[in-house]
């Protein structure tokens, strides 16, 4: 991994979060109780909502609460790769009866 990042000048990472009556993103969390979810890059650093490291939405379709399996795309895009891969989300909602949520992480792209 060192050597990725000695070699490269950015990188990106998607991590999506599919989710079953599970809002994710803090702007659909708000009523909900609990922190909002945040991602921990690697070296320590935290990607949240309302900072600089705030990752890009791509979707958030989790928001909707129907009894269907959605999904929320998250892209991470640095110009320091020491911060990537994402090795730990963090904060995620306590779900309830009828909720659940699965991770799926891309691969990394150093460039």
């Amino acid at each position: 991994m060192n050597f990725l990042h000695l070699l490269s000048s950015e990188a990106t990472h998607i991590i999506t979060i599919h989710c079953l009556n599970t809002p994710i993103w803090t702007s659909q969390r708000t009523s909900a109780p609990g922190l909002p979810i945040s991602f921990k890059g690697w070296n320590g650093q935290v990607f949240e909502e309302n900072t600089l490291l705030e990752p890009k939405v791509l979707t958030d379709e989790c928001k909707n609460q129907d009894g269907s399996w959605h999904k929320a795309k998250f892209l991470f895009h640095t110009q320091d790769p020491n911060q990537l891969p994402v090795i730990e989300v963090q904060k995620l909602p306590h779900l309830k009866t009828g909720q659940k949520h699965y991770i799926e992480s891309s691969s990394v792209c150093f460039l």
